[in-house]
């Protein structure tokens, strides 16, 4: 916002005590602009005054930070009843069976994890290939080349038989028909869901080892 400069000495000094300016990170806010505007208007110069044009530019650019200020508020509020809304959604599903598309597994210090396929059609061999968070693939092994869902059981083990460590990896379906063609291979998770978390910041529901996104959840059976 345009200030003009106040040529009275005494009037300068109100005019500061009326609005102070902002210093460090202080945001100049709707009321500073306000008291800022109408001290200008009280000690401007009879012999210069405030020009016109420049009264209806600082008007308007009142009016934007004013909108600024509404949109603001009004999308904080939204926020807050999205994140209630899926809150409740995401926790009345706790019990009940899932299928999520999620191509992630979290592999504990023991036993295996599993996860889920969906073949388009009918495959002349399908081979899985696991992948560390490096995106360094640690594990390959084959799978049934039945179209339709298919579960997916990882034992856990490296390619080098060794017990891999503990951690998310990331679970890729190829699946290629006998002329060497790619075939649909949707991955999905399905299980009970056991919890909810919101350690990211959004609700995910837990299935078996795994966090899904609630976005992710495609089909929902008691």
């Amino acid at each position: 916002m345009a200030i003009n400069n106040i040529n009275n000495a005494g009037a300068t000094g109100q005019a500061s005590g009326a609005a102070a300016p902002k210093t460090g990170n202080e945001q100049l806010g709707r009321d500073d602009f306000m008291k800022l505007l109408v001290a200008q208007l009280k000690n401007q110069d009879p012999n210069n005054p405030m020009d016109a044009k420049d009264l209806v530019t600082q008007l308007s650019q009142l009016t934007s930070v004013e909108q600024l200020v509404n949109i603001s508020a009004g999308m904080k509020s939204l926020e807050a009843a999205t994140n209630g809304m899926a809150a409740n959604q995401s926790s009345s599903l706790i019990g009940k069976t899932v299928t999520a598309a999620n191509d992630s597994v979290q592999l504990k210090a023991t036993g295996s994890v599993t996860s889920a396929v969906n073949l388009g059609q009918g495959a002349d061999k399908v081979r899985v290939n696991v992948t560390n968070e490096a995106g360094r693939v640690v594990s390959t092994f084959e799978m049934s080349n039945k179209a339709g869902p298919q579960v997916i059981t990882w034992d856990g083990l490296l390619d080098t038989k060794e017990r891999a460590a503990a951690g998310k990896y990331r679970i890729e379906v190829d699946a290629k028909d006998k002329s060497g063609n790619p075939v649909q291979a949707d991955m999905n998770v399905s299980g009970i869901v056991t919890g909810v978390s919101y350690d990211n910041g959004y609700p995910e529901v837990m299935v078996g080892t795994t966090n899904v996104p609630l976005s992710n959840v495609t089909s929902i059976r008691q």
